[in-house]
């Protein structure tokens, strides 16, 4: 070995100029990365893009490692330098609750104002179970809201099946029920890209938001795209009432400002967050014929099982816009932007809501939908028949989705490919 390899060797660049390190370094072209190394690559890119508008942003980072997140942490503490280059402070949380009560405080700079920096960002991560034990504080961070130019990230861990977990996991639920906002990454691209609108969205809204991640989208290896133009977020205007709205964090979680601010949250905060997804395309029609007859919705992991079920069936590409078939692709599950659901239900006869585990989405689909002007059929967990169409129970893979959406489709569409290595190539 070469003494410039040796030297090399000794900190992990080979002698062409790759680096072990480009994954969270490289700021133009594709990266390789699991989706843990996503998450942690999505720290370092809010305090970047913080930078380039001008504001001096610190992270603090704090929880309870556990697959499919376990290695969270051993791959933050591996990125060396990069912590102190972007003001980063990671603290392993003795537990979840306590984890999150310490990221609750990195946002309370009205308490004790910042010295050197504009605002913190925080992250808590943890597994399922995790979330459950964290309600309480969740529920109590939320109702406070996030700090100045700050903004809060929680990154759960789900594993639908089982894998490295006593039971089946979904987070959706106790997300919802502590009333903070849930995106759904389905691949490394989109927790890099999901990662950052749950930045700016917490940012405007006050909400502290939720990123589910699924194993395989945790355990997956893949590539991603990065560059500081590739997302341009848009900060839009919030009205309500007819008036100029902007978060603004209230001192004391008691009465009466604890009821004040049960109504800011349920009645101008969650607004603020449709309005940055609508804003931002968080949520997407990604196939619309002008002449369909079914609208399919599914969200994160599902989405991309879903079109490779379809694509396994004949329809792919082109082929789903001739068939009828609308396609929404929702980054956002909760709360569930109303326009877009009605643009998907727009002179369709039915709409297949394809989700994991129990019903979430479709109780919000039928709420926006029941009661409208020809309101399509809406099936989903069961049929129109009340028989079992979407399993609940496991992970939805295409293999497992293809038969059904089959079964489905080929009322209305007749012959279609049997779903086989010939079809799908």
């Amino acid at each position: 070995m070469t003494t410039t390899n040796a030297a090399q060797a000794g900190t992990g660049v080979d002698a062409v100029g790759l680096s072990l390190d480009d994954k969270y370094r490289k700021l133009e072209g594709t990266v390789l990365l699991t989706g843990v190394q996503a998450l942690v690559r999505l720290v370092f890119d809010q305090v970047r893009a913080d930078r380039r508008r001008g504001l001096r942003t610190a992270a603090f980072v704090s929880g309870y490692p556990g697959s499919p997140l376990g290695g969270f942490d051993l791959a933050l503490s591996r990125t060396g330098p990069l912590l102190d280059e972007h003001d980063v402070r990671w603290v392993p949380g003795v537990n979840e609750d306590l984890a999150a009560t310490a990221v609750w405080g990195s946002q309370q700079d009205h308490m004790a104002p910042l010295a050197r920096h504009d605002g913190v960002i925080g992250m808590w991560y943890g597994k399922s179970p995790g979330v459950d034990r964290t309600g309480d504080v969740f529920r109590h961070a939320n109702f406070h809201g996030t700090g100045r130019n700050g903004g809060v990230v929680c990154a759960a861990g789900d594993d639908p099946t089982s894998k490295s977990s006593t039971l089946p996991s979904s987070s959706h639920l106790a997300f919802y029920d502590a009333m903070i906002p849930v995106l759904v990454p389905g691949s490394s691209q989109e927790v890099l890209d999901l990662g950052r609108h749950a930045y700016e969205m917490s940012r405007l809204s006050g909400c502290w938001t939720a990123l589910q991640i699924v194993t395989t989208v945790a355990d997956g290896f893949g590539t991603a795209d990065v560059s500081p133009d590739r997302l341009r977020t848009e900060r839009p205007h919030v009205e309500i009432d007819g008036r100029p709205w902007a978060h603004v964090q209230q001192r004391r979680l008691f009465v009466p400002e604890s009821l004040e601010m049960e109504r800011e949250l349920a009645y101008r905060r969650h607004q603020a967050v449709k309005a940055y997804a609508r804003e931002n395309g968080v949520n997407r029609i990604e196939v619309d014929p002008a002449e369909a007859w079914i609208g399919i919705i599914a969200a994160g992991r599902t989405y991309h099982e879903v079109r490779e079920a379809l694509a396994g069936l004949g329809l792919a590409g082109d082929a789903l816009g001739r068939a009828g078939v609308r396609l929404l692709r929702l980054g956002m599950t909760y709360p569930l932007e109303e326009q877009v659901v009605l643009s998907l239900a727009r002179g369709v006869e039915e709409v297949l809501v394809v989700e994991e585990k129990r019903s979430f989405v479709e109780h919000f689909v039928r709420e926006i939908l029941y009661g409208r002007p020809g309101q399509p059929r809406l099936v989903g967990k069961r049929d129109e028949s009340e028989r079992v169409l979407v399993p609940a129970d496991g992970e939805l893979t295409a293999d497992r989705l293809r038969p059904l959406l089959a079964a489905r489709l080929r009322a209305r569409l007749g012959s279609l490919a049997d779903g086989g290595p010939a079809a799908a190539a």
